[in-house]
């Protein structure tokens, strides 16, 4: 004899009526507008990184040029003291 399979005790039920020539399509994604909307988004983020980001190279541009401008700077004032001082100095005789 074969078993018999018990009832089913919960049936999937239709939650949606479909009538014919009422299908509905997914809408038109504008490409363009979505590239917009998603830029306006991560822009906020983008830009403080960019400016976290360059200003991190220009302070070390700034740390590794400090020393040779400290150098340039003497020696122009050096100079400069140096053409003043030969200006006042009286000529020897």
């Amino acid at each position: 004899m074969v078993p018999v399979k018990p009832a089913i005790r919960f049936v999937p039920t239709l939650t949606e009526v479909v009538r014919p020539g009422t299908i509905t399509s997914a809408p038109v994604i504008d490409r363009d507008a979505l590239v917009e909307q998603v830029m306006q988004m991560v822009k906020p983020r983008l830009e403080q990184q960019l400016r976290t980001a360059l200003y991190a190279m220009v302070e070390e541009q700034l740390r590794e040029a400090a020393p040779q401008w400290q150098l340039d700077v003497e020696a122009a004032v050096n100079a400069a003291v140096e053409q003043v001082i030969g200006k006042q100095t009286p000529p020897k005789i």
